[in-house]
């Protein structure tokens, strides 16, 4: 982000954005704390402040498991946070990865 060093007459409001991932393909086993702690060591230099990890209901819960993270970041960084938490560089050989987007009326859609 860039910006002024000499204007400092007014200031910005920063303000927070949610990217919706939807990860799958994960061991069954998994739990929502291993899966925090992926993101967090994830992260890079991102500053996250909040992540929301929900296990989504699946067809064969024995053989796999798959999740919807809400990572909310600030706006300023929105862009590269979707790309980092997109790149199947990041994740495990094997998980499956995509946006999550919700319906409009506010509940979850895969």
């Amino acid at each position: 982000m860039i910006k002024s060093l000499e204007n400092k007459h007014v200031q910005s409001v920063m303000t927070v954005h949610t990217v919706d991932v939807f990860v799958s393909r994960l061991h069954s086993t998994t739990t929502d704390e291993e899966l925090t702690q992926c993101v967090s060591a994830m992260k890079d230099n991102i500053d996250i402040k909040q992540v929301e990890c929900t296990r989504l209901k699946c067809r064969h819960e024995n053989l796999y498991a798959s999740y919807h993270f809400a990572i909310s970041v600030n706006s300023a960084v929105l862009s590269l946070a979707v790309e980092l938490f997109m790149s199947p560089v990041v994740w495990p050989y094997g998980v499956f990865v995509k946006r999550f987007f919700r319906k409009r009326d506010g509940s979850a859609q895969q």
